[in-house]
């Protein structure tokens, strides 16, 4: 599921797992960099079938909730999120992100 609207090429999604997620995976939340590129055929993973795509993203960093602290930590795909080189809008939308979640996390674990 993609959580926000593409801001500058980046956008935050579900993590996307070769199979099942594992079992003792933390709450987390993918920051993916969209590209364009020139048309490659491509197996769609959901449904196995040949499709053409004009644009791919990968993953730059993440956003893992710690439970102890009671937020987000990001973490950076190696250097990427700074080989990315985000804009302050970008920056603004992971950190608007992390704090609305935060805030319906907490707000859930009062009610729990």
């Amino acid at each position: 599921m993609n959580y926000t609207e593409r801001i500058d090429g980046f956008q935050i999604c579900d993590p996307t797992y070769l199979g099942p997620p594992p079992k003792d995976a933390p709450l987390q939340y993918d920051v993916v960099k969209w590209e364009q590129h020139a048309p490659i055929e491509a197996l769609e993973w959901k449904t196995g079938k040949r499709i053409m795509m004009t644009e791919s993203c990968y993953v730059v960093g993440w956003l893992k909730w710690d439970s102890h602290e009671g937020s987000f930590d990001f973490y950076s795909c190696g250097l990427r999120w700074l080989e990315a080189r985000p804009t302050d809008a970008v920056i603004d939308m992971v950190l608007k992100f992390a704090e609305e979640r935060t805030e319906k996390i907490l707000e859930a674990e009062r009610w729990t």
